[in-house]
């Protein structure tokens, strides 16, 4: 019920000073109060260069929760995840009339497990799709919804057998508009 109403309810993004590598770290704890992590080995590399974001840090927390718990429930006990922070650099010069790319961040959240179908990747992101008995298919599209109001980007790959990679990409500032978005 509450992931529904997580669905369903714009977001309102509070927008403050945020640490990646804090988020993370919260984010590692309220996905083991999820799912069980068993005996699933994280490691965590940020590069010196990331910067703290201007962003939601309790949207950031729920988001980063939801793709570690998946990893943990993919991994059934054991295996590994591994989360990577690095920056992309502005690109100072606007190609073809357009604004040039302010500074982003990526995080990666890499996971050893049996990965995920071509058929099923194309939908991972799609309100009330789900693998899983007991899910409600809204773990990923609360994720998505979460990465857009900040005006990022999300990409998923993976291969049967190869384990999933989430690639979550992140303005290190948000434009004004986003700000105060629903």
């Amino acid at each position: 019920v509450v992931e529904v109403l997580e669905f369903v309810r714009p977001i309102q993004l509070q927008v403050e000073r945020t640490s990646l590598e804090d988020v993370i770290k919260d984010s590692i704890t309220l996905a083991e109060g999820k799912r069980r992590r068993g005996k699933v080995s994280i490691e965590t590399v940020f590069d010196a260069d990331v910067p703290d974001l201007l962003a939601d840090s309790h949207q950031l927390l729920q988001l980063f929760s939801n793709l570690l718990a998946n990893a943990f429930e993919a991994l059934g006990g054991e295996g590994h995840v591994s989360i990577r922070g690095s920056l992309v650099p502005a690109d100072d010069e606007a190609h073809a009339g357009l604004e040039p790319d302010p500074p982003q961040v990526i995080i990666e959240v890499k996971d050893s497990g049996p990965g995920i179908s071509a058929e099923d990747l194309e939908r991972i992101f799609s309100p009330f799709f789900t693998t899983k008995p007991q899910g409600t298919g809204l773990g990923l599209a609360i994720v998505r919804k979460v990465v857009d109001a900040h005006e990022g980007r999300i990409d998923a790959v993976s291969a049967p057998g190869r384990g999933a990679t989430f690639r979550v990409t992140l303005p290190v500032v948000p434009s004004v508009r986003s700000m105060g978005r629903s």
